[in-house]
């Protein structure tokens, strides 16, 4: 017969296995409910804006200048050499000259030429119109003349300057009673013979009484040409700007030729030839001069090393030069601080639909923050990795700057995507862009357009830690950091709709453009996953650490298994008992 210690025996056993069994229905559920919501992996909240516009204005950019044309500075004289007589024997016109200066009766000598100032420089800048283009530089000499006469002399002097073409400013005479003293325009007069200016002076008309000499000092302007003068950037160098922010420093040709003539008589007949007996000393303003650094000067191909440049960074030749065509060469470099303004990548700022479902436009807006501002920069080139050239269908620049662009292989190691079942160590070569921009002047912000059609796939199918596929996870898509949608900038973006996965663990997004993608997994409101996929694989395999479910009830099951199998064994011990 059971005795009451027996019973209350069987019911507290029975209580236990009541326990066990309860313990073993509910332990499954709340691990379950745990593993959904994954308390071990981070949490993150996700909340959704509002749709997002934002408008380019094309009126908010202006160039700064209209021209493609550099500025070329100022060149001026500082001194010249020249010792060489002009002719006061025009006895074709004045006949009785011959006699003078046979006899002697009229005796002139040439004593010197001086450089007195440059009155006019040479310029050149397209870019102020307040400045008058120059191509002359205009200087002041003076030519002085020792003069001997006696009574048997006719009474005039003729005289032309040997450095022609030339404009007489002033005429002064002296002697030993007469101090220095400047000629009236009704006291000596201009002969033009064959195109030349020849002086002529009555001196006997002037000087009444002995002494019969003097010193006559002509002050006139004669001209030099600048011819050849130019401005280039270095086109062989390759300037990549590759970076949010660069700084470039390209290298720059300045040269021009300078060329003065003089006269010759030949054959009785008086002729310009180049004046390679002058020599000249040059002052050089380059533009911008303060922004150059590495100055290098050849003058005629002869390497100047040293003493060419003052404090002031003017290029001063120190060695007089001859004024025969010489030719002067500078060679310079300067920086350039670029900027792309708002990148998403490093270069472009906007990428959005504008046609059907594969046609976009991205948007570039290159900034040339500070450099030299009379002297563009030309020639640079920026890497788009993911546009290809086939793709592009059109291109549009803000300011009519037509630009060009190229194919170019990028070639990167495919990173290695985490828990990826398809990871390729190789290198795969792609094909990429290189734009060139024809020009840009600092302060400049040159907005350029390029519609292309995208034709690649993102293909991503997520499973669980055993590679089963997972259906109903919500994907969120960032390109460049940004919300993927028909619309992508740094401020402003309008993302795709919600994206889950379908039953075989796949979401397909049709028509992206080119290059890598970020993807967030989230089940519910719980983030799961970060993980970085390409357009450019066929397929994207995202494993996830969620637990598979079958798994969990093989061993959930054991564990009932094995508790009810002890339970049972307790109970018919304690039965027997």
């Amino acid at each position: 017969m059971p005795t009451k210690k027996n019973f209350s025996k069987n019911r507290t056993l029975k209580l236990v296995l009541l326990f066990i069994i309860g313990l073993n229905i509910i332990l499954p559920v709340l691990f379950f409910s745990s593993a959904q919501a994954n308390p071990f992996l981070q949490s993150r909240s996700f909340n959704q804006s509002d749709l997002k516009t934002s408008a380019f204005s094309k009126d908010s950019y202006d160039p700064k200048n209209n021209v493609k044309e550099h500025s070329l500075g100022l060149i001026n004289i500082t001194d010249i050499e020249f010792q060489e007589s002009g002719f006061f024997n025009n006895t074709a016109k004045y006949t009785n000259l011959d006699d003078d200066l046979e006899t002697g009766a009229l005796v002139v000598d040439y004593k010197e030429t001086e450089f007195i100032e440059t009155t006019r420089i040479a310029q050149k800048n397209d870019l102020n119109e307040n400045v008058t283009e120059n191509m002359d530089i205009t200087i002041l000499i003076n030519e002085s003349l020792s003069v001997q006469y006696n009574d048997s002399a006719e009474g005039y002097l003729v005289y032309l300057t040997r450095l022609s073409p030339c404009n007489y400013e002033q005429v002064f005479i002296e002697n030993s009673t007469i101090p220095i003293t400047e000629l009236n325009d009704n006291e000596y007069s201009i002969d033009v013979i064959e195109n030349k200016e020849w002086l002529v002076f009555d001196f006997e008309e002037y000087f009444q009484n002995p002494p019969y000499n003097f010193t006559m000092h002509l002050i006139y302007s004669y001209n030099l040409t600048v011819t050849n003068w130019r401005l280039n950037q270095n086109t062989e160098q390759d300037l990549i700007w590759d970076e949010e922010e660069s700084i470039v420093s390209p290298k720059f040709n300045y040269e021009f030729r300078i060329n003065g003539n003089k006269i010759n008589q030949s054959e009785g007949k008086f002729l310009n030839i180049p004046a390679d007996n002058l020599l000249i000393n040059l002052s050089i303003f380059l533009p911008d001069k303060d922004y150059l650094q590495n100055h290098k000067l050849e003058i005629n191909s002869n390497s100047i090393s040293v003493n060419f440049l003052k404090d002031n960074k003017i290029v001063y030749t120190k060695n007089l030069i001859r004024a025969n065509n010489s030719e002067i060469d500078i060679e310079f470099t300067a920086n350039y601080d670029l900027r792309f303004v708002e990148p998403v990548d490093e270069s472009w700022a906007i990428d959005r639909l504008v046609e059907e479902q594969d046609i976009r436009e991205r948007i570039y807006f290159p900034y040339l923050v500070s450099g030299p501002q009379e002297i563009y920069l030309s020639e640079i080139s920026i890497i788009d990795e993911s546009v290809s050239s086939y793709q592009i269908e059109d291109t549009y620049s803000q300011f009519g700057r037509a630009f060009e662009f190229d194919e170019v292989n990028v070639t990167e190691l495919d990173e290695d995507i985490e828990n990826s079942l398809v990871f390729q160590a190789n290198a795969t070569k792609r094909a990429g862009i290189k734009i060139t921009l024809p020009y840009m002047f600092s302060g400049e912000i040159c907005p350029f357009t390029i519609k292309y059609e995208t034709d690649q796939d993102l293909f991503v199918v997520i499973t669980d830690n055993i590679n089963m596929p997972i259906s109903g996870l919500e994907v969120r898509i960032y390109y460049y950091g940004e919300d993927y949608g028909t619309y992508i900038s740094e401020e402003d973006s309008q993302p795709h709709g919600k994206i889950f996965t379908d039953e075989n663990g796949e979401i397909l997004v049709s028509d992206v453009p080119n290059g890598n993608y970020t993807i967030e997994i989230y089940q519910g409101d719980t983030f799961i996953k970060e993980a970085e996929v390409s357009a450019y694989n066929d397929v994207n395999y995202v494993v996830t650490s969620i637990i598979h479910f079958p798994l969990v009830i093989l061993i959930f099951g054991s564990v009932f298994g094995i508790i009810m199998f002890i339970g049972i064994i307790i109970y018919r011990k304690n039965k027997e008992d």
